[in-house]
């Protein structure tokens, strides 16, 4: 009977254990926001799978102009707060708004290309109900109203 309980957890702990996301660090020299486990908790401009991938950000003004407005998107998700911020980097914590569950929105700007990655990913669950693509749509909206970013038509 212990054996079962033992399995029944660590099986409903691993379910349940979405993606702990450590921040970049300003010094990293592989700057991107890597990927996003199998899960559908999770949505990024880098995923190479279907459901997980969002079109790009491509930015519509020079960097310079772009960034407080890119800052101010972040700040006006619903429940976000910026917990770590450098040029070019902003990791923010978010939390739905039914059952306040954290999740994590990051923002990378790559210069050479001019261009955001974005990626909004889950701590826990197997499913957000789409809660991170529908978060990093609304900061896409955000940015198009602002003329921050092109269309995603463009």
């Amino acid at each position: 009977m212990r054996l079962i309980k033992f399995v029944f957890l660590f099986w409903l702990s691993v379910g349940l254990t979405g993606c702990i996301i450590f921040p970049l660090k300003e010094s990293n020299p592989d700057r991107d926001l890597n990927w996003c486990l199998p899960r559908h908790t999770c949505a990024s401009t880098e995923a190479v799978t279907f459901v997980h991938s969002i079109k790009p950000f491509k930015l519509a003004v020079p960097y310079e102009q772009a960034w407080p407005e890119i800052r101010n998107s972040v700040l006006a998700l619903d429940n976000a707060s910026i917990e770590h911020e450098y040029e070019g980097y902003i990791f923010a914590k978010t939390y739905t708004p039914v059952f306040h569950f954290l999740d994590y929105f990051e923002v990378l700007y790559i210069k050479d290309e001019n261009r955001l990655n974005v990626r909004s990913s889950s701590l826990f669950g197997l499913t957000d109900f789409f809660t991170n693509y529908f978060r990093t749509q609304a900061f896409r909206t955000y940015l198009e109203e602002k003329g921050v970013i092109l269309p995603t038509n463009e």
